[in-house]
């Protein structure tokens, strides 16, 4: 297999770029050992090494020093080693490993990111949230009724009660300009001003 093009990417480490499109990062005492020279045949057993042994093995390392630090969903995890120059093959397998030793779980972080943020934030916000990090509208949606919704009460009306009391605001003494700020910043949280009215004007069902 032909080494189409390396490419540097820092002083240690730079791009290895084969002829049939795949590429990963080697260091340089890589190049010195397996002689990965521009425009010359990497040898299919240094291939092989390279993508069996020497990759999967380094970015199960990062990956573990990664989540040693804070949790990530499974598309946020392969999105850093694909930024490190792991290829896609070696993610699959990386993240699916990981996904059975429970140290990634997307539903877990889903559960840990709803019952931090949503004292802050409204349902809409808290799945767009999610669906940058990877998690499907159904599973956070399912979720976020589960953990916060009880009794068929209106979620919207939870979660902004909840945020009021937080705030230590009592809707009862507001003011006709104190209840525009306060709709007006329940409505940036993402909170549909129906809802809103509701509360603000102790239409809310306790």
């Amino acid at each position: 297999m032909i080494v189409s093009e390396i490419l540097s990417k820092n002083k240690n480490k730079s791009i290895v770029v084969l002829e049939n499109g795949i590429a990963f990062v080697l260091y340089k005492g890589d190049f010195r050992k397996y002689h990965v020279i521009s425009g010359e045949e990497l040898p299919e057993d240094d291939y092989r090494e390279i993508m069996d042994e020497i990759l999967p093995k380094r970015a199960l390392d990062r990956s573990y020093n990664l989540l040693m630090a804070r949790d990530y969903t499974e598309k946020q995890l392969g999105d850093k080693l694909s930024a490190d120059g792991y290829p896609p093959e070696i993610i699959a397998k990386t993240t699916e490993r990981l996904k059975k030793e429970k140290y990634i779980d997307d539903r877990r972080f889903t559960e840990n990111y709803i019952f931090w943020k949503a004292k802050s934030k409204s349902r809409r916000q808290l799945l767009a949230d999610l669906r940058m990090r990877g998690i499907n509208d159904n599973l956070a949606g399912e979720l976020y009724d589960e953990l916060l919704c009880k009794n068929d009460i209106d979620c919207e009306e939870v979660r902004i009660k909840q945020i009021l009391d937080k705030k230590k605001i009592n809707t009862e003494e507001l003011s006709y300009e104190e209840r525009n700020k306060v709709t007006a910043m329940l409505m940036r949280k993402g909170f549909a001003y129906d809802a809103v009215n509701r509360v603000l004007h102790n239409r809310f069902l306790d």
